[in-house]
């Protein structure tokens, strides 16, 4: 395996090893939806302005009419704008040299891509935990409420968790023109809502239960709401500090966000959220990296990536709170 010395490294022999990159990249944490929500965008700088055009604008009729021999008229649109700065998130795990001495070839190689793939779950899920405490704050979605009755009553009537969906779809719409495309279910939000009797009978109908029982899927509430795409958030999170017992939390709760996110993001196409990402150094775009530390008889595997979450179009995202404590 070639290593290449790089000045500024004294003592440590570094390289980018490709075929661990390859396992990384391809490699999908189950439960993860950040990159849905804030799709990635690649900037040149690390750090620079977008724009946020004016809605008002985009949607006024112009006089379209030019007589002969005559300019075009000139259309006037304003436009403010808003800056990023992508931070670099990173973290290394260490193989003794002692296991690689008593290790084959294949096993040194598994053990590189396990420790590949354990980094790259821990800065997923710090990206999952930063998108979704920006989501689920309702000061940074264009309008958010709290459902009237609990989606937990799920008998007929009780509550209405589809005229709830309903409401907030229009609402963005209407504000903004561009009906949402996407929607995330918190896990308990997803539980109550595939589990109601008005959701059940829209989808099955109230004959009776099809062969097989009556369990709802996430395409067919995507075909409900004639959205592209309907996810659930089910990634857990450690509360406590290292060393003390397990205590797990949900970091998509109760909520539900309908929003709208492009399939080919473009920092000059409208988006509710965008991840900015700038890949400007070697090594630090999801790569795998490995350093040879003589001095305390390790290696290192290391990943790495520079970026910048923004809600850059609020008004693009509806966030129905409480559905399962509401009173």
């Amino acid at each position: 395996m070639k290593r290449k010395l790089y000045a500024g490294f004294t003592g440590h022999d570094v390289h980018i090893d490709v075929p661990l990159s390859n396992v990384a990249i391809a490699y999908r944490p189950r439960g993860f939806i950040a990159d849905q929500i804030a799709p990635i965008v690649p900037v040149p700088k690390q750090s620079n302005g977008y724009y946020i055009w004016d809605i008002a604008d985009a949607y006024r009729i112009e006089e379209t009419f030019r007589a002969p021999a005559t300019e075009a008229n000139i259309i006037e649109h304003g436009v403010n704008s808003a800056t990023f700065f992508c931070r670099n998130y990173a973290l290394k795990d260490r193989i003794p040299y002692e296991d690689i001495a008593n290790a084959d070839v294949a096993y040194i190689f598994a053990q590189r891509g396990s420790r590949a793939e354990f980094i790259k779950d821990k800065l997923l899920l710090d990206w999952e935990r930063r998108v979704a405490l920006l989501v689920n704050s309702g000061s940074n979605v264009g309008s958010y409420s709290v459902v009237a009755s609990a989606w937990t009553d799920r008998r007929s009537g009780y509550s209405k968790p589809i005229t709830d969906m309903i409401t907030a779809i229009e609402n963005s719409e209407g504000v903004t023109g561009i009906r949402p495309n996407k929607a995330v279910f918190g896990r308990y939000a997803w539980r109550y809502f595939r589990d109601h009797a008005d959701v059940l009978d829209r989808i099955f109908g109230t004959a009776g239960a099809p062969s097989g029982g009556r369990l709802v899927s996430t395409q067919q509430v995507a075909d409900l709401f004639e959205l592209e795409k309907v996810m659930v958030g089910g990634a857990y999170y450690q509360t406590l500090d290292e060393g003390q017992a397990v205590s797990l939390a949900k970091i998509w709760n109760d909520n539900v966000l309908v929003y709208y996110a492009p399939d080919t993001p473009r920092i000059d196409d409208a988006s509710f959220m965008y991840s900015f990402r700038w890949p400007g150094i070697a090594g630090m775009d999801m790569t795998a990296e490995i350093f040879q530390l003589e001095r305390a008889k390790a290696e290192e595997v290391q990943l790495g990536y520079y970026q910048d979450e923004k809600i850059t179009g609020s008004t693009l995202g509806f966030l129905i709170t409480g559905v399962g404590s509401a009173q």
